[in-house]
């Protein structure tokens, strides 16, 4: 027996004793649509090595990391604008055929897995698995594209009303990736059986808790324009939120937050693991093993460079103070510039600043005895805002403040308790005005930070216009999510669902106020704070993100041409 290795960065590396698969098995096992239902199937050890092939779809680090997920958003630059929130999209040409291939292919099980001669309760678990694939798979298609066919089952090219499907409203998608989940939820084993490696009961929870979040919001907050759907009811989704959300708070599962008692380390310390199994608030994430040739450039990208990637000032803006109140961030600039700011921001915040981008004084690398000098603002590879990215890094990794490539172990998060905390305080707010203040604080109290309450966005100098009208406690709401969620990969999403264009359109993301006295040979553009600007020249106007486009993606030109009854989306 050996470790089944599926694709270049599978997810399945895992230790000795988990996803260890027969690699005779493996080998055997036909390309998925070329299964023959008389050789296939037959056993719970067919269905399992079927869905085990959808493990690397999951994301991984790339790179610098997961923090490259928030470059789309008003969170992270890099040197040069991404397209995405510029509005710098064109018409897509082409087809969309391989963006669909994981759906097919995942059908192909629920086409066949009824074959299967073992018990029911034999393959139970790699039923619930795929229909967590499914739902997985069409929430990525439902994000990027909005409306779209929905198949239960796989295609042949000969099924010409399949074929031919016009897109279904987005709320009917919605509600399909649901019921995978319902049933998902009924048919996985819990993560205390499993481990965090393997999809479990309390991923499709979290999932589920996302999924009917990003709904919900959607609806409500596009109301009324080409992107929302006609006569939903936002609230059904919030409900269905607060109902996983509250099961895997209430439960019987093994989740909880992340701390030993130490505050000022504790959240840090989390996204710096390599071995995260026994880590109860990690309910999946996808592990690493250098040595088998499956390793990231996490700890090199964080430690000993900056991958050209600079956190914004807008980002470091909405954390609170150490007493839980709105920190005027301007006001420190005038007086103390680059790392006179850098120190007094990390006196003075949200113990979670500190944890996202380096301080002078900082532990870079414990084996080389190196510690964060300033920003590398005027070297290659720079960090463009002077906000240097710490999250994810770990000084005691052995190979911490190193060179060399790929040999980084550090764990991917795919969902951790954290998000789904958030995701009920957010969704019971929305329904009906309740602050889910004990969900909240469990997050507070890890940060060492004073139990939520409700700030006036009136007295915040940092005040972030959304370009519509919200209540003071779901403002404060969406900063704690914001802070605490930081670089992760959740900000565009959350963007996009709250119709938050107005939050950066326009507008150039900034840095810290820069100190000519520690870079003497480098005088980058600054705006009247004395704020690195770095995209004055190539964003002389803000990004022109257009928001009667480019919420969703346009639907590919030949996929128009095939099939008449696709209609393009708004703006496109």
């Amino acid at each position: 027996m050996k470790i089944l290795k599926v694709l270049k960065s599978t997810f399945i590396i895992i230790t000795i004793s988990v996803f260890v698969i027969s690699c005779e098995d493996f080998i055997d096992l036909q390309p998925r649509d070329r299964i023959s239902s008389d050789d296939y199937w037959k056993t719970a050890q067919d269905l399992e090595n079927y869905v085990l092939q959808f493990y690397p779809e999951f994301p991984g680090h790339s790179g610098a990391g997961i923090v490259k997920e928030d470059l789309n958003s008003d969170n992270v630059i890099r040197s040069t604008p991404e397209a995405f929130i510029n509005g710098e999209r064109s018409t897509r040409t082409g087809n969309w055929r391989s963006e669909w291939k994981n759906v097919r292919d995942v059908n192909i099980f629920f086409d066949n897995y009824q074959k299967c001669e073992e018990n029911f309760n034999a393959y139970k678990h790699f039923l619930g698995e795929a229909q967590f694939f499914r739902a997985w798979f069409y929430f990525g298609l439902l994000k990027t594209y909005g409306d779209i066919p929905w198949y239960s089952k796989s295609l042949l090219p000969d099924d010409e009303e399949e074929l031919m499907k016009p897109r279904a409203p987005r709320t009917q998608i919605v509600d399909s990736i649901l019921v995978d989940l319902d049933n998902a939820i009924l048919n996985l084993d819990p993560k205390k059986k499993l481990g965090n490696l393997r999809i479990n009961k309390e991923a499709a929870l979290a999932l589920k808790s996302r999924v009917a979040l990003y709904e919900g919001t959607w609806q409500k907050y596009h109301a009324n324009t080409p992107f929302g759907t006609s006569g939903v009811n936002p609230n059904k989704y919030f409900q269905a939120c607060i109902v996983a959300s509250q099961e895997l708070i209430n439960g019987d599962y093994e989740v909880g937050i992340y701390e030993t008692g130490n505050p000022e380390r504790d959240y840090y310390e989390l996204f710096g693991l390599d071995n995260m199994s026994g880590v109860n608030e990690i309910i999946l994430y996808r592990t690493y093993n250098a040595s088998d040739g499956f390793g990231n450039n996490v700890q090199h990208f964080t430690t000993n460079n900056t991958d050209e990637l600079g956190v914004t000032w807008d980002l470091v803006s909405s954390y609170l103070n150490k007493n839980g109140k709105p920190y005027n961030y301007l006001s420190t600039a005038s007086t103390k510039k680059g790392n006179d700011f850098l120190l007094a921001i990390a006196e003075d915040c949200d113990p979670r600043l500190k944890a996202t981008i380096w301080i002078p004084g900082d532990l870079r690398a414990d084996r080389f005895n190196s510690y964060f000098d300033k920003p590398w603002i005027d070297k290659s590879p720079l960090c463009p805002t002077g906000f240097q990215i710490k999250k994810t890094s770990n000084p005691y990794s052995p190979v911490a403040g190193g060179v060399w490539a790929e040999q980084s172990n550090t764990g991917y998060i795919i969902f951790r308790f954290g998000e789904v905390l958030l995701n009920y305080a957010e969704a019971k707010f929305e329904l009906d005005g309740t602050v889910a203040y004990d969900a909240l604080n469990l997050l507070r109290k890890r940060a060492g930070m004073p139990d939520f309450e409700i700030n006036s966005q009136t007295n915040d100098p940092n005040y972030f216009d959304y370009g519509y009208s919200i209540p003071d406690g779901l403002y404060e709401i969406r900063r704690e999510r914001r802070v605490e969620l930081a670089l992760e990969g959740k900000r565009q999403e959350d963007l996009m669902r709250w119709a938050a264009h107005n939050l950066f359109k326009d507008k150039r993301p900034l840095g810290y106020p820069f100190n000519p006295s520690e870079f003497p040979s480098y005088n980058p553009p600054l705006n009247e704070n004395g704020l690195i600007d770095y995209m004055k020249n190539s964003l002389p106007n803000g990004y022109q993100f257009r928001e009667n486009r480019d919420y969703l993606t346009s639907i590919p030109q030949d996929e128009l041409t095939l099939n008449p009854n696709l209609i393009q989306n708004p703006g496109w």
